[in-house]
């Protein structure tokens, strides 16, 4: 009987606190701010593809809008109404020709990027001209420029493109961190 009574007093309830005593437990672990992932560190999540031409839609145009008006207006001489008909096909013109541009770019960057703020001057400023401009007087004559004015608006591309095509580039990347937490092309490419 006395077995009975041993067997059934190691078998009843036990207070909570008695039963959780042998389970070990670690101390509270406190995470500095230090010690957190920075938000460029963290895998980024695979974009997807329609996202990313969304994004290269959107930069595309509002960067060459930004540009355009100054070029267009001011310097090539261009009515409002030129400049308009001019922007409005620019943004069909730019909606087409925006991934393939990144894409281009990206191939570019790949390639010939690399350490140094003006290699990846020189690698943008590249990339820009050789894709934009031969786009740009298409897309002027179609706009209904006149030569000279076609003329004058390359001629100030050509000239300014030494300080567009590092910007975009540089926007193209903040938009790209931004939207769809991705490493910058060139960041990318120094890492290679």
């Amino acid at each position: 009987m006395s077995n009975k009574r041993e067997t059934d007093s190691a078998m009843s309830p036990q207070p909570l606190s008695k039963a959780t005593e042998a389970i070990p437990v670690s101390p509270p672990v406190m995470v500095l701010e230090d010690d957190q992932p920075d938000i460029c560190d963290t895998p980024a999540k695979p974009a997807s593809r329609r996202r990313e031409w969304l994004l290269d839609v959107f930069a595309m145009n509002s960067f060459s809008w930004a540009i355009a008006i100054p070029i267009e207006l001011l310097l090539a001489g261009m009515s409002w109404r030129e400049h308009l008909q001019v922007r409005l096909l620019a943004v069909v013109f730019n909606t087409v020709i925006a991934r393939p541009f990144s894409l281009y770019r990206n191939w570019v960057v790949g390639r010939l990027g690399g350490a140094g703020a003006l290699r990846n001057y020189m690698v943008d400023t590249f990339v820009f001209l050789s894709f934009q401009l031969p786009l740009y007087i298409t897309n002027m004559a179609l706009g209904g420029a006149s030569l000279v004015e076609i003329a004058t608006a390359s001629g100030v591309f050509v000239l300014i493109a030494g300080a567009l095509g590092r910007p975009y580039g540089m926007y193209l990347d903040c938009l790209r961190r931004l939207w769809l937490n991705k490493r910058p092309a060139v960041d990318t490419a120094t890492a290679s």
